[in-house]
C-alpha cells in the first residue's frame, strides 16, 4: 500500500536528501515506521530537537534542502529557534511534526504535549508569525498541502514546516502521484520574465560608472546564481567584494576579488577601494550590522542599486514587486545581457601565504587566523561560528571551492556545531573544518554522541579563553556571566563512545604545538579531531574590539 507518508519520503529523495534527522515521539512513530522501511533513506536520531534543526541546517546548506522530524508541541518548539534561524537565512529546511490524531484535536482532548486551552493550532500559528511555510495535512488536500508547501520552500528558499497528524501517516494515496513528483518539482521554478526597463538602466549605469563594484550576498548561492555571476564577472572584468555571511560564493581566488567587506572595520585596502567606487550593484546582501560593521558601509542608496528577492532597490527607487522570481530573472538577465561593456577591473592574483613559522610562544588569536589560512584547502567546508571565529578569519582568503557556513544575522550561539555535523552528513567526500568557541559548543555538545555514532570526522578547533570572549569586549571585560564550565574534552571523547581509532583529541597551548598539528591535520581522512586552543582570556581580533564599540554605542541609543 502506497501512503502518504511514503510520497513525502519520496519527494525528499528526490530532493537528493538521503538522511532525516529529529527526534522520536509517539505522534510522528508511524510516519518514522515509514522511513524505517527505506534502503534509500537514513534516519538519524538527535539528542534534543533544536540540535536537530541546526543540524539540518547545515545540511541544507550544503544539499540544498533537508528535512526533520519532530513531534506537537514539546518538540516542534524545541525546535523553533533553529527554523527562525532558517527562515531569517533563507534555508529550505522542512520541519514535519507528529501532531496528536483529528479526532483527538477536534472533540479538544488534553492531551500530553498539549496546553490547558486545548487549542491544537497554537504551534502552527506561532511558526506563521515568524514568516515560515506552513501546512497541515488533512484527509482532503494531503497530496495539495504536501505540494504547495514544497513549491513554496523551492521558490523561497524558506524553511517549511508541515504537520502531519499521527493517524494519518498511514493514509492511502495513489502511487501515480509518485511518477509526478518530477514534475512538481520543475514546477517550483516560475516562468522568468526579466523587467526590461530595470535590465536597461541597470547596463546604462554599469557602462558609464568609471568605478563600480559588485557586492555579493549569501542570497547568489541560495537561489543557485553563483555560477552565471561569476561568468558575468570574469568576462566584464569587475571587482567584487563578499561579505561574512557570502564568503566563498564567487571564488575568492580569481583577480577580481578585492576582499570582504565589512564596513568601517575591513581590512583598509577594502575599505580605500569602497570609498573610491562610483556605483555599488549589490546582488542578494542581508545587510545586517555584523556584515556592514555596524551599519559603518560606505555606499547609500542614491549610488547603490540594489537587488534582493524582499527588494528592488534602483538608485533609490523602489522598483516593481520585489519577489524571488524578480531577483533570479533580473539577475541571470543581467549576466547575459550583450549591452553590458564595461572592460575595466584590477588584478588582485591569490598567492597562497606559506605557513607560519611557529614558535614556543603563547598562542594568539592573529596566529591562529594566520595559521588557518594556509591549513584550508581547495575544496574544504569551513564553518564558523559568530563570535571570535567570525572575527578572525573573515579576512582569510579561501583558495577555491570551498563552502563557508556561519550565521551572520541570527547568530544562535551554539548552532555551528551541530550546523557542521548536518554538513558533513550532507557530503562525506569533503573535508569539514569547524572553528567555534568553548562557551559556543558548551549548548550543542551532546552531538558529539551523533557525530562519533554516524563516524562522522568534522575538525573542530575549540577557541579556549575560558568565556564569551565577544561579549566580554562588549560588556563585562571581567564579569563572572561571562566565564563558562572548563571541560576536558580529551576524556569527552571515550566517554561519548569514541575510541583511539575513531577520534583524536589535541591540547594546543603555543603557536610552535598549532603548526605541529596542523602539519598532522592536513593528510586526508582523519578521524573527528579535537583540538582546545588555549587562548589568553581577552585575547581577540582587533576588528571584533572595533565592532564591539559600534555594538555598545548602539545599544545606549
Amino acid at each position: 500500500m502506497y501512503t502518504i507518508s511514503d510520497y513525502l519520503l519520496d519527494i525528499l529523495k528526490y530532493l537528493r536528501v538521503t538522511d532525516v534527522v529529529g527526534v522520536p515521539g509517539d505522534y510522528n512513530l508511524n510516519f518514522l515506521d515509514h522511513l524505517e522501511q527505506r534502503t534509500d533513506l537514513t534516519w538519524r536520531g538527535n539528542l534534543n530537537e533544536l540540535n536537530a534543526a541546526y543540524l539540518a541546517d547545515g545540511y541544507a546548506r550544503k544539499n540544498g534542502f533537508s528535512a526533520l522530524v519532530t513531534t506537537f508541541g514539546v518538540g516542534e518548539l524545541s525546535a523553533l529557534n533553529g527554523l527562525t534561524g532558517s527562515q531569517a537565512e533563507r534555508v529550505p529546511v522542512l520541519e514535519i511534526v507528529g501532531t496528536p490524531a483529528t479526532t483527538t484535536q477536534q472533540t479538544r482532548q488534553l492531551v500530553h504535549h498539549s496546553l490547558p486551552h486545548q487549542d491544537f493550532s497554537f504551534s502552527k500559528q506561532i511558526h506563521q508569525n515568524l514568516g515560515i511555510i506552513t501546512g497541515q495535512i488533512t484527509v482532503n488536500n494531503a497530496i495539495t498541502e504536501i505540494n504547495r508547501v514544497i513549491q513554496a520552500m523551492l521558490q523561497t528558499k524558506q524553511p517549511g514546516y508541515l504537520q502531519l497528524p499521527v493517524n494519518l501517516a498511514n493514509l492511502q494515496v495513489n502511487p501515480v502521484f509518485k511518477t509526478r513528483i518530477p514534475t512538481l518539482i520543475a514546477g517550483s521554478t516560475k516562468p522568468e520574465t526579466p523587467p526590461l526597463t530595470l535590465l536597461n538602466d541597470i547596463c546604462q549605469q554599469l557602462n558609464t560608472a568609471q568605478h563600480p563594484v559588485l557586492i555579493i550576498g549569501s542570497a547568489v548561492e541560495r537561489f543557485h546564481l553563483k555560477n552565471v555571476v561569476q561568468k558575468f564577472i570574469t568576462k566584464h572584468q569587475l571587482p567584487f567584494v563578499d561579505l561574512n555571511e557570502s564568503k566563498g560564493v564567487i571564488d575568492e581566488n580569481i583577480p577580481q576579488f578585492i576582499g570582504t567587506y565589512t564596513g568601517n572595520i575591513s581590512n583598509p585596502v577594502v575599505q580605500q577601494f569602497m570609498q573610491q567606487a562610483d556605483l555599488y550593484l549589490a546582488l542578494g546582501p542581508i545587510l545586517s550590522d555584523v556584515s556592514t560593521g555596524g551599519f559603518t558601509q560606505t555606499f547609500a542608496n542614491y549610488n547603490t542599486i540594489l537587488l534582493t528577492p524582499q527588494e528592488i532597490n534602483f538608485l533609490g527607487e523602489q522598483r516593481f514587486p520585489a519577489n524571488p522570481e524578480n531577483f533570479t530573472a533580473t539577475i541571470k538577465a543581467l549576466c547575459q545581457s550583450p549591452n553590458v561593456c564595461h572592460q575595466a577591473g584590477p588584478t588582485n592574483p591569490f598567492q597562497l601565504t606559506p605557513l607560519p613559522s611557529g614558535q614556543q610562544q603563547p598562542l594568539t588569536e592573529d596566529f591562529y587566523r594566520q595559521a588557518l589560512e594556509t591549513f584550508v584547502q581547495t575544496g574544504d567546508t569551513l564553518v564558523v561560528e559568530h563570535g571570535t571565529s567570525l572575527f578572525a578569519l573573515e579576512n582569510n582568503r579561501l583558495p577555491g571551492d570551498n563552502c563557508y557556513i556561519c550565521q551572520s544575522l541570527w547568530a544562535a550561539i551554539g548552532y555551528t556545531f551541530p550546523a557542521a555535523l548536518g554538513a558533513s552528513l550532507a557530503n562525506r567526500q569533503h573535508r569539514v573544518i569547524l572553528s567555534i568557541g568553548e562557551g559556543s559548543i558548551l549548548l550543542s555538545l551532546q552531538e558529539l554522541a551523533f557525530a562519533i555514532k554516524n563516524q562522522l570526522k568534522p575538525l573542530i578547533f575549540i577557541l579556549d579563553n575560558q568565556g564569551y570572549t565577544i561579549e566580554r569586549v562588549i560588556q563585562g571585560l571581567t564579569a563572572s556571566y561571562n566565564d563558562v564550565p572548563q571541560l576536558n574534552y580529551q576524556t569527552l571523547l571515550p566517554a561519548f563512545g569514541a575510541t583511539a581509532k575513531t577520534a583524536q583529541f589535541f591540547d594546543v597551548k603555543t603557536n610552535a604545538e598549532l603548526i605541529s598539528v596542523l602539519k598532522k591535520l592536513q593528510p586526508a581522512n582523519q578521524p573527528l579531531t579535537i583540538v582546545q586552543l588555549r587562548l589568553e582570556k581577552t585575547d581577540a581580533p582587533a576588528n571584533l574590539k572595533k565592532f564591539s564599540k559600534l555594538v555598545k554605542k548602539n545599544n545606549q541609543k
